[in-house]
């Protein structure tokens, strides 16, 4: 059973032949009401005090889950680029192997070429050469007989 301030103000007690003084019993119950009345008032402050917190505790675990779920992701968004990113390394280190063995394979055919061209190069040097000297040959014989006109 709770008693208000001013039920306590307002009680009324019979008088008795050899009873308390009355004005002491006043006194002592105003101070009583004042008392339950400023305890009243307090806990009235503490409760919505109490629901401010909680309402603030309530609000910092949502943020608190938003942030958790925000760090899950981002791990697992970096987990998947390093993955991805290792695939596409691997990838690329096969591509260029690949290059590499083919590189290798067409080299011999390349060196092959290369010696067919420098064969021909120089049959047609020796060529250029024949031509060049015969061309000489010409003109000193038409010289020799210009001269000896």
């Amino acid at each position: 059973m709770s008693i208000s301030a001013l039920e306590i103000k307002k009680k009324e007690f019979e008088q008795k032949m050899r009873g308390y003084d009355a004005d002491e019993v006043r006194r002592f119950l105003d101070e009583v009401s004042n008392e339950v009345d400023t305890l009243t008032r307090d806990n009235i402050s503490l409760e919505e005090e109490l629901i401010g917190t909680k309402k603030k505790i309530e609000h910092y675990l949502k943020i608190e889950s938003s942030l958790e779920k925000t760090l899950l992701a981002a791990q697992q968004t970096a987990m998947k680029m390093e993955e991805q990113a290792q695939k596409e390394a691997s990838l690329l280190l096969e591509k260029a192997r690949f290059e590499r063995d083919k590189m290798m394979q067409e080299l011999p055919l390349e060196i092959e070429r290369a010696r067919g061209e420098v064969t021909r190069l120089k049959a047609e040097y020796e060529s250029t050469v024949a031509r060049m000297k015969s061309v000489l040959e010409g003109f000193s014989v038409y010289i020799s007989k210009l001269e000896e006109k």
